[in-house]
């Protein structure tokens, strides 16, 4: 096995369970319905609540609490109680969560130990402690049997059971029950963990697709969108051009183009590689539309848990008035305000005589911003400069990649004559100049 997803690893630990471990909870019906519960809850933050509300409850208990702290990532920490804890847990952890002594015996018990808070602590103990007295008995509570589930790396878990007046003192046979459950308690805490981690990804690169100026869409094997971004959703809006059936999936507006873009993804379907179309509009520009197989991911996002990815789709916008592409420039290639603007100007298209006559200065200025830019980048012709900002701008979604013809690249190729100075007494030949490029 090459590679395996975190969803197809829970249900292997889980089935391994069902088959392999079972006599661990001596054939105890309530048991095995809290772990079947349990270990729904490492997809399912709702049912883990549900697990913890059970094991209360099987142990006639009044409150329990399940903690799992983890250092290298604080935002993967949680507390799930249940009982009367959960009236009063945000008084807990903001008066006296720094004064309870239970937990930090807890975690010097060996993992995996059940032990009350009556064997740990004296009745002369307890008759003195603040936090006993403040806030554990007047909540009716009275005792509490707990452990470390693990700990490694700062990171810990820990459960705690506690019982009030109206069901006996824990005993040996309680303490071990809950050892018996602790190990799959356990298990389940850190596979739940790695999960959170894969949402948290997951959550962090739908943010960035959202900043994409481009639309961007997943589509299941069906051709159901199972994700578009900010910009494709503004793009569906307008209506000049595109749509998004019920389904969500992307639909260009002309029969033709339809027609050309369900054939690509219908060839990706199929495995191919798509391809690119264009979808007309009712004004301006075609969009550009990219169709192209998902990448097979090594672990399951948060998308494909709606359905697998089949194809990735990017609407191009070419009307689109991006960002100040100057101010970017400017500070990603540390370049002054007037030579950003000319190599902003360039990377557009234009040149070195249209961009002088639309700031209002001489030909003789643009060159000299020209040669700024040459010098600071360290590019040695005008064509390199113009790929070092397209490359910058694109990799912020800021710039197309362009399409250069012929004669372009024959003139940029020219631009270290153009920062040549020209000898003196040189002799005019009266044609046209390739320093105006």
């Amino acid at each position: 096995m090459d590679s395996i997803t975190p969803i197809a690893l829970c249900h292997f630990v889980f089935f391994h369970w069902l088959i392999g471990d079972r006599s661990s909870v001596n054939g105890n019906d309530a048991d095995e319905r809290f772990l079947d519960i349990l270990f729904r809850g490492v997809t399912n933050a709702e049912e883990f609540g549900n697990a913890v509300r059970l094991i209360q409850e099987s142990f006639a208990c009044r409150a329990a609490t399940l903690v799992t702290v983890d250092a290298q990532d604080p935002t993967a920490s949680f507390v799930w109680t249940s009982g009367i804890l959960e009236q009063h847990i945000e008084r807990y952890q903001r008066d006296y969560a720094q004064i309870d002594p239970a937990p930090a015996l807890y975690l010097r018990q060996p993992v995996g130990k059940a032990l009350s808070t009556d064997r740990m602590f004296t009745r002369e103990e307890r008759d003195k402690d603040r936090f006993y007295n403040e806030y554990f008995l007047p909540l009716g509570l009275i005792e509490t049997l707990g452990g470390p589930l693990y700990v490694e790396q700062g990171s810990f878990g820990m459960i705690a059971l506690i019982r009030g007046e109206d069901r006996p003192p824990f005993d040996d046979d309680d303490a071990a029950r809950l050892e018996r459950l602790m190990p799959h308690i356990a298990r389940a805490l850190l596979l739940r963990r790695s999960f959170f981690r894969i949402d948290a990804r997951s959550l962090g690169l739908q943010a960035s697709l959202d900043r994409m100026q481009a639309g961007f869409i997943l589509l299941d094997n069906e051709g159901v969108t199972l994700f578009a971004n900010t910009a494709m959703r503004t793009i569906a809006q307008r209506g000049d051009g595109f749509a998004l059936d019920r389904n969500g999936r992307p639909l260009p507006v002309k029969i033709e183009a339809r027609q050309r873009f369900d054939a690509l993804v219908d060839d990706v379907a199929k495995g191919g590689v798509g391809g690119i179309l264009t979808v007309p509009r009712s004004s301006g520009r075609d969009y550009v539309v990219l169709v192209a197989p998902a990448p097979q991911p090594s672990t399951q996002s948060h998308w494909e848990k709606r359905g697998t990815i089949g194809a990735t789709v990017v609407v191009h916008d070419p009307e689109f008035e991006s960002a100040n592409t100057a101010d970017i420039l400017s500070k990603g290639l540390g370049l002054p305000n007037g030579a950003a603007r000319l190599v902003a100007s360039l990377a557009a298209d234009d040149d070195l005589k249209s961009f002088a006559k639309a700031e209002g200065v001489t030909i003789h200025t643009a060159r000299f911003h020209l040669r700024t830019a040459l010098a600071r980048t360290g590019a040695k012709t005008q064509a390199e400069l113009v790929r070092l900002a397209v490359r910058l701008l694109r990799d912020f979604a800021l710039a197309d990649s362009p399409v250069r013809s012929g004669r372009q690249d024959a003139i940029a190729g020219q631009a270290q004559l153009q920062t040549k100075p020209k000898r003196p007494g040189a002799a005019s030949t009266g044609k046209a100049s390739p320093q105006t490029r």
